[in-house]
């Protein structure tokens, strides 16, 4: 799949419907919510704010927190809008611990919408 704007969550109501009607996961690292879309695509939105760190360390984290959306997209098997938001930990984890919990993430908000329709 190309790693094309289509794979990406940009809009605040987007963000918005998300946050109040999706899902959530709660980590260490990050929160994860999601709710169904129906592009036929997953989709992500990130949020990393000033307490992750400097503009380096935040896009940093940006850039791995992408990197791991797109290594995951087999895994996820529905058309979702994921939300993630970085915790301040998020800025000293490698990109292991980050793909780590990003997979038991969607662990938890997939098998939770499957009863949700869009």
């Amino acid at each position: 799949m190309s790693r094309s704007k289509r794979t990406r969550l940009t809009d605040s109501p987007e963000f918005e419907r998300v946050y109040r009607q999706g899902t959530a996961y709660r980590g260490r690292l990050f929160s994860v919510h999601a709710f169904p879309n129906e592009y036929g695509t997953p989709r992500l939105g990130l949020s990393v704010s000033r307490k992750v760190g400097n503009a380096v360390t935040r896009n940093a984290v940006r850039r791995r927190l992408r990197e791991v959306f797109h290594s995951c997209i087999p895994e996820i098997s529905e058309s979702l809008d994921l939300v993630v938001s970085a915790r301040p930990a998020a800025g000293a984890a490698t990109f292991e611990e980050l793909r780590e919990e990003f997979s038991k993430s969607l662990g938890k908000v997939g098998s939770s919408t499957h009863h949700r329709s869009v």
